[in-house]
């Protein structure tokens, strides 16, 4: 016994010295540096290759756009402004390299387009140029608003100027004052990198703002559920160790909490905590049990009765969590893979230190009436709630499978999105700025056209501009798309022009566009490489209006497809050596990442689901009994998801990963409920007594856990970033859906006709030494 007592005694010690490596390493987690959702999947995902190979070619699409009431092309302080940010040492980095790889404007780009070309081979001395009605006309939709005054200026960040995204946007807004009398309050900014901002921000103020009232939720309903204050102080204690472990964790595996992986924190002290209830319970059970006398023999009973289902628990917890790690996207795939750590930690810690706690500190249990299920006799609620479930079994299974199936069905229609309005409220501060934005001067998600061509094409540049012309046109005939932006809006009329009478128009034409060549370069409209040069068409899409980002990007294939092949079939004689186009951009490349997230969903739910059928199979002792163990698991994800489904509105990043969190943990309970019913059937023989029993062991933890769990996770809701929030509630309600088959669609079917296949492997066991409790 003294032996015993050391060891305990040792254990606690260890995990006294491993604090301050735990907690430093918590701290430096808590540094985020979190990403656009851009940046979410690899530089090998297909799409993402193809959007860094345009902004290789383009320049980089890491922009920060800026407007406000009054900035008019009209307003000469816009040169000013752009004229400090190219030249203020404030944009340059102390140590060298520029924060800024450009700057630009309506007002700039409007002049840029009635600046008369060279004039030498046709009439006039100015030279050809746009009016300013046409050039206005030409820009609408792109750097001019609808009024054909309101415009912006954009800044492009370098890679280190990335890196201090937070103090660049900082010295735009001050040079925007300073330079325009822009009051604070009246400017207006969006773009990739204000978002990236606006996630850091948000994601991080959701741990800074609910994770202290989250974890007084959680301590109070423990404390009820439990009735002992120290036993609470214990099990809340160790989940608090299991959070920072898991945190620290995440720092050295060399990342940091990002926008999703800042809702892990919580996860892992809400599941830590479910896992002590349980063992707290079992350890009061054998306390009164055995009455009055060695402590340690509690606990040690308490530990041989709880760890296979605790561990098992975890275990399909953590391969649920574990199955996330499929996924393309980055920060899901993160999020499994640390979670599936933090759960399997946790179960080491509340199996390790739980026990050795309570030998050395026991707890008592507060005499009177329970929380939450348990009363002071124990036969009284449970088995009435057991036999009006066994009196109504057949219709609850009936009612309960038609959920499934019903759930199962529309689950299929579930929409996925990481738009920037599936991330914010609408009444924040970035939407707000994005609105005004869209709504003053024009869309701000574009669909990119590359049109590339060998540089020894014969291909005549009038005709590379017909193209042009003629991939605008057919967008334009789609009508869900606005007026698109290349090369051949940057020219006059060449049909119009009149050139010198003793020069040859084909040729005049040519060297108009020649010489209007460094003009396109300049606009972002023309980039040449050693072996090909690529022309750029721009149509742009709203960012947060209710657009089918698909069904955009398919019409834009598709008239460029068309303009293609009317090109091909014009002058088939004479095709242009190595001409194609793609779509790219930044709305295809969400629009891929919409499509992968789906994916994403399913695959990951679908390994889960295979392995801990699996697992149940093996702990059930057979194909039939495991399946049905798992009926109850899967009902709530089938319902919670088909509600979603039947809502038709799209689901985000945070909704997508509970699917195959809420699989392993709701197996949490199933397994624990089937560990008592195998020894009630092994005790008493039959499935109506063994459901009594498990139910009156069973349920009052099972309801302590998922109220602690998911009203604990619940406070994240008010959080204003939306994938946190929506993940809380989705979370919370997926534990309630599983509390709810746990306590009635589980024992349904081991009452119903279909649990006698759940029965057949515990009637021939021996009763074991732990069936009285």
């Amino acid at each position: 016994m003294y032996a015993e007592r050391s060891r305990r005694r040792l254990m606690i010690a260890y995990a006294i010295l491993a604090i301050p490596m735990i907690v430093v390493g918590a701290v430096w987690a808590l540094d985020a540096q979190n990403s656009s959702p851009i940046d979410w999947v690899p530089e090998s995902f297909p799409p993402r290759a193809e959007y860094d190979s345009f902004c290789e070619q383009f320049g980089r699409g890491d922009v920060v756009v800026m407007s406000w009431p009054g900035c008019s092309v009209d307003e000469p302080r816009i040169d000013q402004l752009t004229s400090a940010l190219r030249a203020t040492p404030g944009v340059y980095d102390p140590h060298g390299g520029s924060l800024l790889s450009g700057v630009a404007s309506g007002r700039e780009a409007l002049t840029l387009l009635t600046t008369p070309l060279g004039g030498s081979v046709y009439t006039g001395d100015a030279g050809p140029a746009l009016d300013r009605a046409q050039a206005i006309r030409r820009l609408q939709g792109s750097l001019i608003g609808p009024d054909g005054q309101t415009t912006l200026v954009t800044a492009t960040l370098t890679g280190r100027g990335l890196e201090q995204r937070e103090r660049v946007v900082e010295l735009l807004r001050q040079a925007a004052t300073d330079a325009c009398g822009v009051p604070d309050d009246q400017l207006r900014v969006a773009g990739p990198v204000v978002e990236a901002m606006a996630i850091d921000a948000a994601s991080q103020a959701s741990l800074n703002y609910f994770a202290g009232p989250s974890s007084l939720v959680v301590f109070l309903l423990c404390w009820a559920s439990l009735r002992s204050l120290r036993a609470a102080v214990v099990v809340f204690g160790l989940a608090g160790f299991c959070q920072a472990a898991t945190m620290a964790l995440v720092y050295y595996g060399g990342d940091s909490l990002t926008a999703l992986l800042i809702v892990l924190p919580p996860l892992v002290q809400v599941l830590a905590v479910a896992g002590g209830v349980h063992l707290t319970n079992y350890y009061f059970d054998m306390q009164e049990s055995l009455g009055d006398g060695d402590e340690s023999h509690a606990a040690r009973h308490a530990f041989h009765m709880g760890w296979a289902p605790c561990v098992l628990s975890a275990a399909t917890t953590a391969i649920g969590m574990a199955s996330l790690t499929a996924s393309e996207l980055a920060p899901i795939r993160a999020f499994g893979a640390y979670a599936a750590a933090g759960v399997l930690l946790t179960a080491a810690v509340m199996l390790g230190l739980l026990p050795a706690f309570y030998a050395l500190w026991p707890p008592r249990r507060a005499a009177g009436r329970g929380y939450f299920g348990r009363s002071p006799a124990p036969g009284t609620f449970w088995p009435q709630w057991s036999d009006a479930i066994g009196y109504h079994s057949g219709a609850l299974t009936v009612v309960g499978l038609a959920l499934l199936v019903l759930g199962v069905v529309s689950a299929s229609w579930v929409k996925t999105s990481v738009r920037i309005d599936t991330l914010f409220a609408r009444d924040s501060q970035v939407m707000q700025d994005y609105a005004w934005i869209e709504q003053n001067v024009a869309p701000l998600l574009p669909i990119e056209v590359r049109v590339s061509l060998d540089r020894g094409s014969p291909m005549p540049d009038q005709q590379k501009l017909a193209l042009l012309a003629s991939i605008a046109e057919q967008t334009a005939a789609d009508g869900r798309l606005g007026s698109a932006f290349s090369a051949a809006d940057v020219l006059p009329d060449l049909g119009a022009l009149q050139p010198d009478p003793n020069v040859d128009p084909h040729a005049a034409v040519a060297k108009l566009i020649a010489e209007a060549r460094p003009r396109l370069e300049a606009l972002g409209l023309l980039a040449v490489d050693p072996q090909q040069e690529h022309w750029r068409l721009t149509v742009r899409g709203s960012a947060i209006g209710d657009v089918n980002y698909a069904a955009l990007v398919e019409a834009v294939r598709n008239g460029v497809a068309t303009a293609m092949i009317a090109h091909a079939s014009g002058d088939p004689a004479s095709p242009a050596s190595g001409l194609h186009a793609e779509v790219t951009g930044i709305m295809p490349l969400v629009q891929a990442i919409q499509t992968q997230l789906l994916d994403d969903l399913l695959k990951s739910f679908a390994g889960a689901l295979i392995v801990i059928a699996i697992v149940m199979t093996l702990v059930q002792a057979g194909i039939l009994s495991g399946l049905l163990a798992m009926i109850p698991n899967v009902f709530p994800i089938a319902v919670y998801f088909g509600w979603l489904g039947l809502r038709g509105a799209p689901i985000d990043i945070g909704v997508v990963m509970t699917a195959s969190i809420a699989l392993g943990i709701a197996i949490d309970d199933t397994l624990h409920f089937l560990t008592f019913f195998g020894r009630g059937l092994t005790r008493h023989g039959s499935r109506g007594a063994a459901v009594r029993f498990a139910l009156s062991h069973c349920g009052p933890a099972m309801v302590q856990t998922t109220l602690s769990c998911g009203l604990g996770l619940l406070v994240f809701a008010l959080s204003d970033f939306l994938p946190t929030a929506r993940f809380a509630v989705s979370m919370a309600a997926l534990l309630m859906l599983a509390l709810l088959a746990d306590l009635v669609l589980l024992p349904a079917l081991l009452l119903s006709p279909l649990g006698v296949v759940a029965s057949v492997g515990y009637e021939r066991r021996e009763p074991d030494d732990q069936a009285h409790v």
